[in-house]
């Protein structure tokens, strides 16, 4: 879009600066947009009470580029969540039906029409993992843990953008320079560090480096013993180090937040962090390593409200992934998520995994978006929140929303697997096939080893008849979770197509034994059956 003058624009309890670039509250609180989203916003406000056709903003938009529809509907569908216009509810973009779309809230140009008094420009920064050079891979649990702590600290800081922790750890043990890196992640800093053990001391290194030129800002190296408590101190200081680096300003209340620890005892610790470390690798064994790391963490620290999200993830991964009895752990998730609440209300990530177990477990649709919504309130850039809003849109045939919801959430994620699998997934509950395909093809370069990504991929191979790669597909499922019961119904839906009827029955009765000594999802029959890949979910 054609660069537009520097103003300010108010509209109810918004402002937007387009000389900086900034699209906030009027109090002063940062709201995050694509940056599509945000020249859709400003083209809008601009020309706020015309109607403009949809072909007038494709051409604002996308002036040399041929793009569908679709993404402008995308990038209206974001704007009204950030704008707070609920569901049939058009207090600031109202579409004219046949027409295209019109901004109907008064807009105000303030009389001096100048940006607030200091207001700087929004930093953006990602935290590598740290590399393990002690030798011992117990370590790693440790430097991933420092980076992930770092790049939570950074996270709450309003004029900093922090890649998320799935994109940067694509690059762990990568050779790759650091400006490739940080092109790929969007970001203009990278830190970058490592801990190796000497003896009973811990040496930790870690360097803050301009991605532009190559330069180190700031670099640093911290002997401390070979405690857990140490690494307390060592990431609050490097927190502030790059804090100053940047020349960043923080109020009295960041401060506090940015160096808070979630738990003060260094045994809960020191387990939460080998809970969330097994947890990531999303395996059947790790899921229940994290499981029983994240249990007795909280054993440790019952006040910690961390593990208690931890635990509701461990709880809802055992119901998906390991098919256990959801019955059983779709409960047990919702009371760890509601007391990680109880304790921390302002945790976004334990608001997330409530309305996702609800919705899920419960199809309390109502309930669970209110808990999703107030998710991406308290923490607007987190990518999980938006994925699993974004399903619960899917499953409810909100198809644009939930594909805007995943535009936002590869944004801030933008080489996670697991978002561009999301993505393929809700693509294909809108029928889009073609497009479902090219997603998970990317999820599966990012993640050869994703069972999420090889799963939804089967499902839309069976859609568009690429029935011999949905058997293969399915097979990749059950390399990776043997025993998997969706992942042996879509292999055998795909044989039952292709003509192969007795491996489809044999399938079917192996499900039917299965199931009468374990839990087997309804999916596991219904699609040898019924032939439907879809989810029975309206």
């Amino acid at each position: 879009m054609a660069a537009t003058s520097a103003r300010i624009y108010e509209f109810g309890d918004f402002r937007l600066d387009t000389g900086k670039r900034l699209f906030e509250r009027r109090d002063g609180c940062p709201l995050s947009l694509t940056p599509k989203a945000y020249d859709t916003l400003v083209f809008l406000v601009e020309h706020a009470g015309m109607v403009l056709g949809k072909d007038e903003l494709l051409r604002a938009l996308w002036p040399a580029t041929s793009v569908e529809e679709n993404n402008l509907t995308q990038n209206i569908s974001a704007l009204r969540r950030v704008l707070g216009d609920g569901h049939g509810e058009h207090r600031y973009i109202a579409t004219v039906p046949g027409r295209g779309y019109q901004f109907v809230a008064a807009v105000e140009v303030p009389a001096t029409n100048l940006a607030r008094d200091n207001a700087p420009a929004e930093q953006s920064i990602a935290v590598l993992p740290f590399v393990n050079l002690s030798g011992d891979p117990g370590y790693d649990c440790l430097t991933e843990g420092l980076a992930e702590e770092l790049i939570n600290a950074l996270a709450k800081l309003e004029r900093v953008r922090v890649a998320a922790r799935r994109s940067t750890f694509f690059f762990k043990s990568s050779e790759a320079d650091v400006r490739e890196i940080a092109e790929k992640l969007r970001v203009t800093f990278l830190l970058e560090g490592s801990l190796r053990r000497s003896g009973e001391r811990l040496r930790i290194t870690a360097q803050l480096i301009n991605a532009a030129n190559g330069y180190h800002l700031w670099s640093e190296r911290y002997e401390r013993e070979a405690e857990i408590r140490d690494l307390f101190v060592v990431q609050d200081e490097i927190t502030l180090a790059i804090v100053d680096a940047l020349k960043l300003k923080m109020t009295g209340g960041e401060r506090s937040s940015v160096l808070k620890h979630h738990t003060k005892n260094v045994e809960a610790h020191e387990l939460y962090l080998k809970g969330r470390f097994h947890l990531f690798r999303m395996t059947p064994s790790a899921i229940l390593s994290g499981m029983t790391y994240l249990q007795q963490a909280i054993q440790a620290d019952p006040s910690d409200a961390h593990a208690h999200v931890g635990l509701a993830h461990a709880y809802r991964q055992s119901a998906l992934t390991l098919e256990m009895p959801s019955g059983d752990y779709f409960p047990k998730a919702r009371a760890a998520a509601e007391r990680a609440i109880d304790l921390d209300p302002t945790l976004a990530e334990a608001h997330a995994v409530l309305g996702f177990t609800i919705f899920w477990h419960e199809w309390a649709w109502d309930v669970a978006e209110r808990y999703l919504r107030r998710a991406l309130e308290l923490n607007p850039r987190s990518a999980d929140a938006q994925w699993m809003f974004g399903h619960l849109c899917s499953s409810t045939g909100r198809h644009d929303e939930a594909l805007a919801e995943m535009a936002l959430a590869r944004e801030f994620d933008p080489l996670s697997s697991l978002m561009h699998a999301m993505e393929g997934k809700f693509l294909l509950d809108a029928g889009r096939t073609d497009q479902a395909l090219v997603r998970l093809r990317e999820a599966l370069e990012l993640d050869p080893n994703s069972r999420v990504a090889h799963s939804f991929f089967a499902s839309a191979c069976i859609e568009k008849g690429l029935l011999q790669e949905a058997v293969s597909q399915a097979r990749a499922v059950a390399t990776l979770c043997p025993g998997n019961a969706g992942a042996a119904s879509l292999e055998a839906f795909a044989n039952a197509k292709l003509g192969r009827r007795a491996e489809a029955c044999a399938a079917l009765d192996h499900l039917l034994s299965v199931s009468r000594k374990r839990h087997v999802p309804l999916i596991g029959s219904q699609s040898c059956t019924t032939g439907s890949t879809k989810s029975t979910r309206p």
